[in-house]
């Protein structure tokens, strides 16, 4: 399974098996060809030899090296290597021992060839003077067909690695994907809980404005259609331009001016903003309604609202403060409409939102700065 998801369908068990027949063949070639200039009648002794040796190499770099290469331990690899050369010298020592007494002199150069490695003894073998004609021999015989086994595990590694960060990467996009579609998801909740939100306490209020039989209870009832449109088509997008928002404000305390008339202070500066600016629709709003439901919904006396909005160098600062009435019965319920706001600041504006709640003894201010 893992050679076909590397190497592809292609390389079935059976074409594994011919692609190692025909490199043995290959390498036996190398090793006759090789061993041909010394002639003689046991030079497929030498051939056997090497082929033992390269393939015992061979096998064992398929699972000791390649361990190697995916920790990338360098060490280990380079002591494969003198290992091999070890072992290498080591079966040709025995080999040319076992030999020395069958050889003939009259096979002058195989002899040559037995003698050079057993006259000094095993150790002599590894004497810095005989490095020169060692050497040569075996990084043909040895190291030439270790290469492509070797090349074989850096890339199997290497596919394996990149098919690895490549599942890790989709993984994280996957992970990127369902953590923005839930984000999103989350966005959509807290503002559809917005409008409900906002239509029952303006519900309420033009119910008040009814019960009295007031003559604005028609005007009100159209600026609440005013507002609702606005609500179901133009906020609809993450955000919208800030001067859009603010005429919504205007309208919604014109709405709060004509239910409680002269009976609330209702102070506001809000500054024209003609700047293309955007904000998250809606995100002001909580506010007052806060100041309304503990202000003046709560108790007439000393209800009293102030608010401010400006734009400065790209920071709105938008300032909310009421009069509480201590003595009076706290509003029941509610609190939805300011854990929305905080959230959906935490969600849209993260590390670029400052709010500042406080509460005084007769008085509540909110203060909250937005760089936009």
């Amino acid at each position: 399974m893992r050679s076909e998801v590397i190497w592809g369908k292609w390389y079935t068990p059976i074409v594994r098996v011919l692609i190692h027949l025909v490199f043995w063949v290959l390498v036996s070639s190398l090793y006759y060809l090789t061993f041909r200039r010394l002639g003689g009648n046991y030079m497929w002794v030498f051939v056997a030899k090497d082929l033992i040796v390269t393939t015992s190499l061979f096998y064992s770099a398929n699972w000791l090296v390649s361990r190697w290469i995916s920790k990338g331990k360098v060490g280990p690899i380079l002591l494969f290597f003198l290992l091999s050369y070890c072992w290498w010298l080591t079966i040709t020592y025995i080999t040319c021992y076992l030999l020395k007494d069958i050889v003939p002199v009259s096979d002058e150069r195989i002899y040559k060839y037995v003698d050079f490695f057993i006259k000094d003894g095993y150790f002599g073998m590894y004497n810095l003077k005989k490095l020169p004609s060692v050497i040569p021999d075996f990084l043909l015989l040895i190291s030439i067909p270790l290469t492509p086994k070797l090349v074989k595990l850096l890339l199997q590694d290497a596919n394996q690695m990149l098919i690895l960060e490549t599942s890790k990467t989709n993984l994280e996009l996957e992970k990127a994907k369902l953590e923005r579609d839930n984000l999103s998801m989350e966005l959509q909740i807290l503002k559809s809980q917005i409008s409900p939100h906002f239509l029952f306490n303006t519900l309420n209020s033009i119910y008040q404005l009814s019960e009295k039989k007031d003559e604005n209870t028609s005007e009100t009832i159209m600026q609440l259609s005013n507002m609702l449109r606005y609500m179901l088509y133009q906020t609809n997008d993450d955000k919208i331009h800030i001067e859009k928002e603010i005429q919504f404000l205007h309208d919604y305390l014109n709405l709060v001016q004509i239910r409680f008339g002269q009976g609330v202070k209702l102070n506001y500066e809000i500054m024209e903003i003609n700047e293309p600016y955007k904000i998250v629709p809606l995100i002001l709003l909580p506010f007052i309604e806060n100041a309304i439901k503990h202000g003046p919904d709560r108790s007439r006396i000393n209800a009293w609202i102030n608010l401010s909005l400006v734009l400065e160098e790209g920071v709105l600062k938008f300032e909310v403060t009421n009069g509480i009435n201590r003595d009076s019965k706290k509003a029941a319920g509610g609190g939805i409409g300011l854990q929305n706001v905080k959230r959906r600041l935490e969600l849209w504006y993260r590390d670029r939102y400052t709010l500042d709640i406080s509460e005084g003894p007769s008085s509540h201010a909110v203060f909250l700065s937005i760089q936009l």
